[in-house]
């Protein structure tokens, strides 16, 4: 008997499944904020911006989008940090930055900890390269974390920033940026950008560019069946695909 996967996938010609919901970079549809959003990081990334904050409702496929940046920047010789976990104390924040970089990260002490990551950006800048932290869900960030972030940008040389940090959040992270407390962190926000749905046309787009990265007939939808996976998503890529 055939898997029931299997079947489904040989039913529609299809050499994978199109509306899979883990964040696969070759299944990036890009709308018009989209790719707007992927310009602005690209060019963060690339020329160190101070700190970047993206944000948009759950499902909009912030993850998708930086972890295709990820596959863009590849081969430009740049270090990253992807803190997927952000509810840390400030000392747990410093042991995951050093340990995503491959740096010694058991220590306890924040000075010891800041002291080898400086030394790392140090050399990074040296060879030639550049360092990126990236922070999902930041939104669940405490104060004294955000805090921590701030100071770590202060890490730099007389000419540039050694660590680009790029911040991915629900709209929730807008209000948290915008405490009178976080002030000083706020105004280091070089970039802004938020991920709004797909309107009823690139939702028609969105799904021929899937099924079409999947191997099938763009067709397999009538628009009708697609103008109802819209009405009832909203144009959110994730319940998109759900439906």
């Amino acid at each position: 008997m055939i898997p029931r996967r299997r079947m489904y996938e040989r039913y529609f010609n299809l050499r994978d499944q199109p509306f899979r919901l883990t964040p696969d970079p070759a299944y990036l549809f890009l709308g018009t904020k989209h790719r707007e959003g992927f310009a602005h990081l690209l060019f963060a990334m690339r020329e160190g911006s101070g700190f970047v904050a993206v944000t948009g409702e759950v499902g909009t496929g912030k993850t998708t989008l930086v972890r295709a940046l990820l596959a863009e920047t590849r081969n430009d010789n740049i270090a990253v940090s992807y803190i997927f976990n952000p509810v840390l104390s400030p000392t747990e924040l410093l042991q995951t930055l050093n340990a995503e970089f491959g740096l010694p990260s058991r220590a306890t002490s924040k000075k010891q900890l800041t002291d080898t990551l400086n030394r790392f950006l140090l050399a990074q800048k040296a060879d030639g390269g550049r360092a990126v932290v990236i922070v999902d869900e930041a939104q669940n960030l405490d104060r004294e974390v955000l805090e921590q972030l701030r100071l770590l940008s202060n890490l730099e040389t007389e000419t540039e920033k050694l660590m680009q940090i790029i911040l991915l959040g629900q709209p929730e992270l807008r209000d948290v940026l915008d405490r009178p407390d976080l002030r000083q962190l706020s105004q280091r926000v070089a970039i802004r950008w938020h991920l709004d749905p797909l309107d009823r046309q690139e939702t028609h787009k969105y799904v021929r560019h899937r099924l079409r990265v999947a191997g099938g007939d763009e067709a397999i939808f009538e628009p009708k069946a697609i103008d109802v996976r819209y009405d009832h998503s909203a144009g959110i890529p994730r319940l998109v695909n759900i439906i």
